[in-house]
């Protein structure tokens, strides 16, 4: 049994939330049967890149200061509306908004949180083999302090 479940979910690109990021949430759902565990949900996204808009010195950064508090507001808002189907399950949850680089932060994560298991949707549209050889996932799974869970959502 895994005590300490985390979760890790894209949120940030489009309005509506990723197939992979619902499947993965509802993995570690049917995982998280009882009070005692904990599920950690965790989305790790990035600011927009600064750019000058024309806006003379301190305006400019009052412009870029408003840009990441609407960044991080949509984040908070975004991670409230995915984990509020799991409120109905007797478990714990905590959410965790985190900016960075999503492989560096996934692996830190586990660890600082002393996961049991780490479940991740994979992101790709290529297949199994090449998402199970590639990019983020590869990472995780190689430098993970725990197990990781691969999953892709149903076609």
């Amino acid at each position: 049994m895994f005590n300490t479940i985390l979760v890790a979910v894209a949120l940030q690109d489009g309005e509506e939330v990723s197939t992979h990021a619902l499947a993965a949430r509802d993995v570690a759902a049917a995982m998280a049967q009882n009070p005692s565990q904990v599920l950690h949900v965790l989305s790790v996204y990035t600011y927009p890149e600064e750019q000058w808009c024309g806006i003379p010195g301190a305006s400019n950064a009052e412009f870029h200061a408003g840009l990441i508090r609407r960044t991080d507001d949509m984040m908070k808002r975004k991670m409230a509306a995915h984990v509020a189907p799991l409120h109905t399950k007797e478990i714990q949850i905590t959410t965790h908004l985190r900016v960075g680089e999503p492989r560096d932060v996934l692996v830190h994560a586990a660890v600082e949180l002393n996961a049991d298991v780490l479940i991740i949707g994979t992101h790709s549209k290529r297949s199994v083999f090449d998402v199970g050889l590639g990019g983020t996932a590869q990472h995780v799974s190689r430098h993970a302090s725990c197990v990781v869970v691969l999953v892709r959502p149903k076609r």
